[in-house]
């Protein structure tokens, strides 16, 4: 099974690298659900031989995009392109919760030479079947779903409908709440050739009198249990 993790610092990079991930989703603050990464992460995973996907998402919140942050999104993807990357993660919505197609037209045109994920604003959507037509019309080559619920777990019987509707015609890959207590009876259920997980957990930063929160970050233990889950 092909493993992509999401790596959202260094240490996750590294230990990606280090287990044999078959590819990296890079980004920041994964406590909002992943934002654009810094350039040096960025660099970095592209040092190290990583096949490297890049999330766009300029902001925390819904995937509806005004002009101008539009505008910083085709640039992010413009310049990370000229550091060797894979691929780009991205998604935008209508106000209906639908594709913007148009917006999103013009990002396939901006990256012609690499791969195009469309993320989890894809859970948003009420009408996937469509959306999945617009998707491979408009030649992306992967959805990244949780089977438009909360995690996989939940929509793992979505999941397994968006795949049998897909056909192979786009890669399905399913992300989102995968733990150590559920990936084994995930597996076994849907069968997936791909999955995404961070293997991330909370941890409490307080050494601040002003910025106390807490936060996702990478798990050493538990992502190596759902790596050697994933491949037995």
């Amino acid at each position: 099974m092909l493993v992509e993790i999401c790596v959202s610092c260094f240490k996750s990079l590294n230990l990606a690298a280090k287990f044999g991930a078959d590819r990296v989703e890079l980004c920041q603050e994964l406590t909002y659900g992943g934002l654009t990464p810094s350039m040096a992460l960025v660099k970095q995973s592209v040092e190290l031989g990583m096949n490297t996907q890049v999330l766009i998402r300029p902001r925390s919140g819904d995937f509806v995009y005004d002009e101008d942050e539009k505008t910083q999104m085709m640039q992010d993807i413009v310049h990370y392109q000229k550091l060797g990357i894979q691929g780009i993660v991205v998604g935008a919505l209508t106000p209906q919760r639908e594709l913007d197609v148009t917006f999103l037209r013009r990002l396939r045109m901006l990256t012609p030479n690499i791969e195009l994920t469309f993320h989890k604003a894809f859970d948003d959507i009420e009408n996937w079947q469509k959306a999945i037509e617009q998707l491979i019309s408009m030649k992306f080559d992967r959805i990244l779903t949780s089977g438009c619920e909360v995690n996989v777990f939940s929509g793992k019987e979505r999941l397994k409908e968006i795949i049998e509707f897909a056909s192979g015609r786009i890669q399905v890959l399913p992300g989102g709440g995968i733990s150590p207590e559920n990936i084994d009876e995930f597996i076994k259920f849907l069968k997936p050739n791909e999955l995404h997980f961070s293997g991330a957990k909370k941890k409490r930063r307080q050494n601040s009198k002003y910025f106390i929160s807490e936060v996702l970050l990478v798990d050493e233990k538990k992502l190596k249990m759902l790596i050697d889950s994933s491949r037995r």
